[in-house]
């Protein structure tokens, strides 16, 4: 048998890196719900509304299992045309749904307000191969049974423009401190 061969990429981002890596939100007592996410309906209006339901604007999230009647994600890898490291390649759709693995996401608001979900995870088509990326809750549907969520309310994620990554992105946010302004040096 031969050796594996593990091949590697460095990425550098193209803007200048931040001394603030790591952000921190807590909150004193963060609530959990477990929730199922209806049939038909796609997992964005799925989440947000099981989110409205608890009167929150930010939240984690976790997808424990279910089925999906309309599957599709994304995977990102460089590109010489782009201005940042990586992109989000195009939508890949699996043939009749699939069921979720495991996925885990971050719910917040986008730069308007808006909510806006992110999800990676792991998807099996029906003969059980395995397919994993970022999630597109838009164009993902609640397939029969429903799906199973754990959410984490109060302690999320607000969106914000990275001027390392060139990407707007989460960013940790918590309501309980919503008072306390987001400070991001350099942006």
């Amino acid at each position: 048998m031969g050796a594996v061969v593990v091949s590697a990429r460095r990425t550098l981002q193209p803007g200048p890196p931040r001394a603030d890596r790591v952000a921190v939100a807590a909150a004193p007592r963060p609530r959990r719900a477990l929730v199922w996410l209806p049939n038909g309906q796609t997992l964005h209006d799925a989440l947000v509304s099981a989110f409205a339901r608890f009167g929150v604007r930010s939240g984690i999230l976790q997808l424990l299992g279910g089925e999906l009647s309309s599957a599709v994600y994304h995977v990102a890898g460089p590109r010489d045309d782009s201005v940042r490291a990586a992109e989000y390649g195009p939508p890949a759709r699996i043939e009749g749904g699939a069921r979720v693995m495991r996925a885990t996401g971050s719910y917040g608001e986008d730069l308007s307000g808006l909510p806006l979900l992110h999800i990676h995870g792991v998807l099996a088509e029906r003969t059980g191969q395995a397919h994993g990326g970022h999630i597109s809750p838009t164009m993902c549907v609640v397939g029969p049974g429903g799906v199973r969520a754990i959410l984490m309310l109060t302690v999320g994620f607000k969106q914000v423009v990275d001027r390392e990554t060139r990407f707007s992105l989460f960013f940790p946010y918590s309501e309980v401190t919503a008072h306390a302004a987001i400070h991001h040096p350099g942006n």
